[in-house]
């Protein structure tokens, strides 16, 4: 079964394919307003071995890419209320 969690806001949904004798790391992360979609992106990561570690690499990557765009936005709030003053 592929995991589906909620992470910082994102809903993060790994989705391992397969290619020749490894799994294709991929996953989508989508940001919600209730039934509505505000953001998605599809990300792509190196081949693995097994379909758990694709998924683990998947979720990881995910993490990371929600984690930068937090801090952009942070900045971009920052930078934002320095040009204020």
């Amino acid at each position: 079964m592929r995991p589906k969690l909620l992470y910082r806001g994102y809903y993060i949904a790994p989705m391992p394919t397969t290619s020749e004798d490894q799994f294709e790391s991929r996953v989508a992360i989508m940001a919600l307003d209730g039934d509505r979609t505000l953001q998605q992106r599809f990300l792509d990561f190196e081949p693995l071995a097994t379909e758990e570690m694709a998924i683990q690499r998947a979720i990881d990557g995910a993490k990371e890419w929600i984690d930068r765009e937090a801090s952009l936005k942070s900045q971009t709030t920052v930078d934002r209320d320095l040009q204020r003053l």
